[in-house]
């Protein structure tokens, strides 16, 4: 088990941050008049309905990408995505990134190195100080004015004043260039739909840019990310918005339907207007099928597919005590219990352990946050069961069945006033 804890001033950072979110999120649920359960239930069936005509969305929406010129590449596992994203990339000197899950979960960093520019704040934030974003929505939250402060100080040697306003304005001046320098933007996608428009959701407007002002536009994203109409994206924005920062509605929603275009000379048709000229599509498997229903058979068993309804929102996190004290160390390529059991399938079962699953307290504020309703305790259980028949458990949850056999408890030999000598947990 993981023994890596955060440091007392970073739970304390991030808590006071959890709970303004929780504040907001109750607020804006109220100005929105808005039921959260029944909400959740109509949210949880849209996502149910899509998939189980996942198949035939997704022949639709890569037909109607290709028909709106939108280049779409299907990738079985990190390594072709790798490979499709360095080619298309080999001729850039310069590309700009939004945060993106579908990024990191294909290495982007690491492929593209030194000539790669992340340009949400957070994102940014945590590069420059060469660390793991710490959540999917807040990357930096963790951090104190102070210390991005110094952050920067360090990396560039420029004095930036500890409060949000002044580090916000470095980051916008210094990015502002990058923007027009760069060839080629990299972002993920919030939605797909199968009539063919990729729908972005943002709050700072750099993902507008990333879209726009570079002549390349690469959108790495899941499949499970299809839905069938601009309509039912629209559902997705608000689930994301609320449940993800609790706001009632993103700043800017752009819904992508090609590279940008004009007919204004004698009607002709130019692709390549003020926006992006090429559009490109990476669209990524990487273990997802085996979570399907009828997917290929795998030895981790069925019941999994639910967790691809999963919107990225963060909102599994912010109660999470395993989170709370081993932060990055809890999950995989994604965080928390969503990332330990993605690893599963993504890799190896032997992953999840590593990654953290018998960190989980199976406590259910995870289950309890999501906006899909997502049975994250319940697939943990699975996913340990299958460990365990493997006899990959813990020592410790191997100690605690021996206490259990001998002693009739999980703590083992008691002293004289009934007091465990050595407590254990999940």
């Amino acid at each position: 088990m993981q023994k890596e804890f955060l440091p007392k001033e970073t739970k304390e950072n991030i808590w006071k941050v959890v709970f303004e979110y929780k504040a907001k999120r109750e607020k804006t649920l109220a100005g929105l008049g808005l039921d959260p359960e029944k909400f959740r239930d109509e949210f949880r069936k849209m996502k149910e309905d899509a998939f189980r005509d996942m198949e035939n969305l997704r022949r639709r929406a890569i037909a109607n990408l290709e028909k709106n010129v939108i280049k779409v590449f299907e990738a079985r596992d990190v390594a072709e995505a790798q490979k499709i994203l360095r080619d298309l990339t080999s001729a850039d000197k310069l590309v700009v990134k939004a945060k993106t899950s579908a990024a990191d979960e294909i290495g982007v960093d690491d492929v593209l190195k030194e000539k790669l520019v992340s340009t949400d704040l957070g994102d940014f934030i945590m590069s420059l100080a060469g660390a793991r974003d710490m959540h999917p929505v807040f990357p930096s939250y963790h951090l104190t004015p102070k210390q991005i402060s110094e952050i920067i100080k360090n990396k560039f040697g420029s004095e930036v004043a500890p409060d949000a306003k002044s580090i916000a304005a470095f980051a916008r001046k210094y990015l502002r260039e990058k923007f027009f320098e760069a060839s080629t933007g990299i972002s993920g996608a919030n939605v797909i739909t199968a009539d063919g428009r990729i729908v972005l959701l943002e709050n700072e407007g750099n993902i507008s840019l990333i879209s726009r002002v570079p002549d390349k536009h690469i959108i790495i994203s899941g499949w499970e990310k299809i839905v069938p109409t601009v309509e039912d994206a629209m559902k997705v924005v608000r689930a994301a918005a609320v449940w993800g920062a609790g706001q009632d509605w993103p700043v800017y929603v752009s819904v992508i339907s090609g590279p940008s275009k004009t007919a204004d000379v004698q009607n002709e048709l130019v692709i390549g207007a003020q926006g992006a000229k090429e559009v490109y599509l990476i669209l990524l498997d990487n273990g997802r099928s085996k979570m399907l229903k009828d997917g290929p058979s795998t030895t981790l068993g069925t019941g999994f597919e639910e967790l691809l309804y999963c919107i990225n929102c963060g909102a599994c996190l912010n109660f999470c005590p395993a989170y709370h004290q081993l932060g990055t160390k809890y999950g995989d390529k994604y965080l928390g219990s969503k990332g330990i059991i993605l690893s599963a399938f993504m890799t190896e079962i032997l992953r999840a352990k590593e990654s953290g699953c018998y960190s989980c307290t199976l406590c259910s504020a995870c289950a309890e946050n999501c906006p899909a309703k997502i049975d994250l305790p319940g697939m943990m259980k699975k996913i340990r069961t299958k460990l365990n028949a493997k006899n990959l458990e813990t020592d410790e949850n191997k100690k605690m069945i021996g206490n259990t056999r001998e002693f009739g408890n999980p703590f083992g030999e008691l002293s004289e006033d009934g007091t465990p000598k050595e407590l254990f947990c999940c």
